[in-house]
């Protein structure tokens, strides 16, 4: 009987603490975080306001170099890399296309906690990334009601993510984002736009006052944006976004002032049915690992191992019970003697 209180007892400790484990530890440590061969694509469909056709518009030749209204499709393909402990570097490329040309494509790489997916810097020094801040491809798992810091990879540069409310997308529950982009400066540079034509008189005037005796102009272009994504909270993927961007060429005025002149590209997209339906199953089944591994069964281990305690404990003193000696010589009745009748 001890015996088997003495193993069950073993049984419910070694129960207790794996629920334990599995709960704090191995499920946010090595379950919920971005895996190693996360692979994933996503395709968005929307019209492109405007298209300008760089050479094209080089030769003047205006009916030609902007298009407006087309047809387009943005894919999104989000690729880990390598990782290093809890540390990942990230691919994420961006192409958009229009009748099956492409029209633009980036590639940025970057080093992401794989719990927090924020940017890190920790990471090892033969990584080629992008120093960014903030978050870059997707909000964390167990994403929150509150705002994040967003980062634009257009402009270098980061944008408060706002927190709007709780709506369902794909059927599913999502937390809605926004994401507001000021005229911002980029990187690039767009050349010989002044050749088209397209400057108003009165913008020509106060540049010919701006750059005296200047027989060129330095030329610049922004970027903009208002955008809305929509999270799923527990695996914190994107299942799908309301974008509306424009990249504009102007003239950078000395003081820093851009004078627009025309969009350069302005487009606007969401998922397609079959990317969004995809990104809902993807949410539903990081969910439900998650909540396997971090929550049913850590219960039911724990359930099972304080059952064996409880019963480890009764079969401990019922063993007890039996192995003490009982007295028989107090509380007997002893029969009266023979003949003593009266």
């Amino acid at each position: 009987m001890r015996k088997a209180a003495i193993s069950l007892g073993v049984i419910g400790v070694i129960l207790l603490v794996a629920g334990g484990l599995l709960a704090w530890w191995i499920t946010p440590s090595y379950i919920a975080r971005l895996p190693s061969n996360y692979n994933k694509t996503r395709t968005y469909t929307g019209t492109i306001r405007t298209l300008v056709n760089p050479a094209a518009l080089a030769t003047g030749n205006l009916s030609s170099a902007v298009k407006t209204g087309l047809p387009a499709t943005l894919t999104d393909q989000v690729k880990v890399l390598q990782t290093a402990g809890n540390t990942a570097q990230v691919q994420d490329t961006r192409t958009i296309t229009t009748s099956g040309s492409p029209v633009a494509k980036t590639v940025n790489n970057y080093a992401l906690n794989r719990q927090t997916l924020m940017a890190t810097s920790n990471h090892p020094s033969n990584w080629s990334v992008t120093p960014a801040t903030g978050l870059t491809v997707s909000w964390p798992l167990g994403a929150k009601k509150q705002n994040y810091t967003g980062w634009v990879y257009l402009t270098n540069t980061t944008t408060p993510l706002k927190f709007v409310k709780q709506v369902q997308q794909g059927g599913i529950n999502t937390y809605e984002y926004m994401a507001t982009v000021a005229p911002t400066l980029p990187v690039a540079l767009l050349s010989r736009i002044s050749a088209a034509g397209l400057i108003p008189s009165a913008d020509l005037a106060s540049l010919s006052k701006a750059f005296p005796g200047a027989t060129t102009v330095p030329l610049a272009y922004t970027y903009q944006a208002a955008n809305t994504y929509f999270v799923a909270p527990s695996t914190g993927l994107v299942v799908n976004v309301s974008n509306n961007e424009t990249e504009t060429g102007g003239i950078a005025l000395p003081n820093g002032t851009i004078i627009p002149v025309l969009p350069v590209l302005a487009d606007t997209y969401h998922a397609t049915p079959a990317s969004l339906s995809a990104a809902v199953t993807d949410a539903n089944n990081g969910s439900s690992t998650i909540t396997t591994w971090g929550v049913a069964v850590p219960i039911a281990a724990a359930s099972v191992g304080f059952i064996c305690l409880v019963v480890a404990v009764l079969l401990w003193i019922r063993g007890r019970s039996r192995g003490r000696p009982v007295d028989v010589s107090h509380g007997q009745r002893h029969p009266s003697p023979a003949g003593n009748l009266s």
